[in-house]
Formats: structure tokens, sequence, C-alpha cells
């Protein structure tokens, strides 16, 4: 992993940052629905570990299981003693139990089948983004975002579609409820990056999942802020978190990407789209500890794009930051429907002005 810094460079007031807005340790009933979650999902994470390109012994897979669920006992019983207790802290002790234990990326073999699958119907994709109306088009962009961000193997309800025949983008796009949305600030995203008035310059993008959620969603979004004059810098984990794309899987499924498409070809020989590590290895983000890489890139940005239920809603939804900011994710956990008071499936689409607080949890109102 890169070199950490302390806070994330576009952070308003570093000190006060706090990644998650929500105190497990003092939410009894939600700590034990997510405990019981992360609990719950370790047996298909396993499977896809058997599964996976280098999978890990049936030894490791046991010894895993056991320390794994001992240490969320514990957490059960002694919450206190894992202040502050977070979604991200349940995250974090996962991963670093899967390190211990030489667990792997156990969604490899998923993940490329998807980025696969992705890349063939990527050129058909942004054929149709082309063909849209000026007035149109970033609406189209937006939903191909939220779309693609059904991808997810954390959550149970996308989960158990994905186990039952795949999660088909073209279909789940046509699915999206209308409009207005659960936080619909579409009308305020589009007056900002339309076709010949895109304010921005430059742009940083922290990813979600791989698959459709990436090379779908996010892909045709940052070809179109290039084309706009607006640089695009993708940030994407390095070490493995579900099934989130990777840094070195991101800058495959971008080459690949550019064979068949000039715009994007162009627009990576001029070095307008970049992919930088961000220093993650969760689902969610905690924007305290960034690469040295990834502040030096976004230092002149205007424009911070959160993406995915983990990056903009269960972390930084009340983050404040010193350039515009964009919140995009589907909510597809029946905890977090409740927490903000929406439904399954629920889209947010929140935007917010370089400087202000979120308003995201104001739609509860």
């Amino acid at each position: 992993m890169g070199v950490k810094l302390a806070h994330f460079c576009k952070i308003k007031n570093p000190s006060g940052y706090r990644a998650s807005d929500w105190d497990l340790g003092t939410d009894a009933a939600a700590r034990e629905a997510w405990i019981d979650i992360f609990a719950n999902h370790t047996t298909a994470l396993l499977k896809h570990a058997g599964e996976s390109f280098s999978p890990p012994s049936s030894d490791q897979m046991a010894s895993y299981r056991t320390a794994y669920l001992k240490l969320l006992d514990d957490v059960r019983a002694q919450p206190n003693a894992y202040e502050p207790l977070t979604i991200y802290k349940l995250c974090e002790q996962r991963a670093e139990m899967m390190r211990t234990h030489n667990i792997g990326d156990p969604y490899d073999r998923v993940k490329a089948d998807e980025n696969n699958a992705a890349l063939e119907l990527l050129p058909s994709i942004l054929t149709a983004v082309d063909g849209c109306d000026e007035g149109e088009i970033v609406e189209v962009l937006i939903r191909g975002i939220l779309a693609g961000n059904k991808f997810d193997l954390g959550a149970q309800a996308t989960m158990d579609q994905h186990a039952s025949g795949g999660i088909d983008f073209r279909a789940t796009l046509a699915e999206l409820p209308q409009r207005p949305w659960f936080k619909d600030d579409v009308g305020a995203i589009a007056d900002r990056m339309s076709p010949g008035r895109c304010r921005y310059k430059k742009a940083i993008f922290f990813v979600d999942n791989a698959g459709g959620d990436a090379i779908l969603g996010a892909i045709p979004f940052t070809r179109y802020l290039v084309g706009q004059g607006c640089d695009v810098i993708l940030a994407a984990n390095s070490e493995p978190a579900l099934n989130d794309i990777l840094v070195d899987e991101l800058k495959r499924c971008l080459s690949h990407a550019a064979k068949s498409d000039e715009s994007i070809h162009t627009a990576m020989v001029q070095q307008r789209i970049s992919v930088v590590d961000s220093g993650c290895d969760c689902p969610l983000i905690d924007l305290s500890v960034v690469t040295d890489a990834c502040n030096s890139l976004a230092a002149d940005c205007d424009l911070l794009i959160l993406e995915g239920m983990g990056r903009a809603i269960e972390t930084n939804i009340d983050a404040v930051f010193t350039c515009d900011t964009i919140h995009l994710a589907m909510i597809k956990n029946p905890l977090v429907a409740a927490h903000l008071g929406c439904a399954m499936f629920d889209l947010v689409a929140s935007f917010t002005p370089a400087g202000q607080t979120p308003q995201i949890l104001s739609s509860t109102n």
C-alpha cells in the first residue's frame, strides 16, 4: 500500500473529520444487527475464496472462520473495548483478520468475470450516451452509475440476486425508479456540467465496485467529463475489499476500453484520465488516511465524487469539503435504509457546494 498522509487534502476541518456518524457503541439494536450481518456474510466470503484464482487451504479458511467469529462474539460482549465502534471499524477488523489468515482476494474471479462482461457491453453503452440529447445526458450518466452500483457482494439483497443469475445492467437501468429520488440533486449537478457549460477543471472520483459499476457507470461519466474539459482522477483500492475494483484491475479495464474508444485512448495518452491508489482496504472509506499520491493529484481538484453506499452514505455522509461534492449511491441494506428513513433500493444523487454540509439526512425530515 502507498504512503499515507493524515487527511485527504479537500477536507475542510481535518481535526473535526469523522468518517462515520453512526455510533454502534451507543446504538445497541443497530450494533447487534450489524454484527449479525458481518457474521452471516462469512459463509459467502469463504465460498468465493474457495473459488478464487488462488484459493486458501481448507485449514486457512477454517482457522479464519473460527477466529473471526470469536472476534465478533467479543465485540458483541464488550463493545466499549472497541470504541469508537462503527461500521468502518467492523470492516477494518474483517480486513485485518483476512490478512492474518492469508485469505487473499476472495472475489478476484467473480470480479474478472464481471469486468469482462461489462467491457463487452461498454461500446454499446457509450454509443447510447453519445446519442442522448444535451438536456438529458447528465441524468443518463448518473442513472448509469446508480444502475452499476447494484453489483454489490457485500449487501445480502444484491448477493441473492447475483447468486440467482447475476445482475443485468440494462434491466437494472430500466427498473430504476422515476425521479424525484430520495435525494435528488440531478438538476443542480446537470446545471454545473451540461454540455458546453461544465464549470469544473479537475475531478477526483472515488470509485466503488468492479463490473458494471466501474466500467458501465464510472467510465462513461469520466469520459463525458473529459470531453467537457475536466480532467479526472479515479481513486481505487489497492488492497482487496469484497468486490471493489482494485487499482490494477481498473487500469487494465481502462486500457481495454481505450482499444475500442478513441476518446478514452486520447485522454489516457494525454494523462487527462489517471488512476491512483486511495489507500483504502475497506468497502467504506476513511478519508483521514489517504495516500500521498492521492493527495498530490487531488490538490487542485474542484470537484469530488463519492460513489457507492459505503463511501458516500455509511461514511462521509456529513463531511464538509473545500470543493463541490457529489454523493451517488443505491441503498441496498435495510439497516442503512432505516437509518436514512428511505426504502430499499432508493437512490441518492446529492450535490453539495464547497464548504457546506451535505443535506442527505435532512431528506428524512
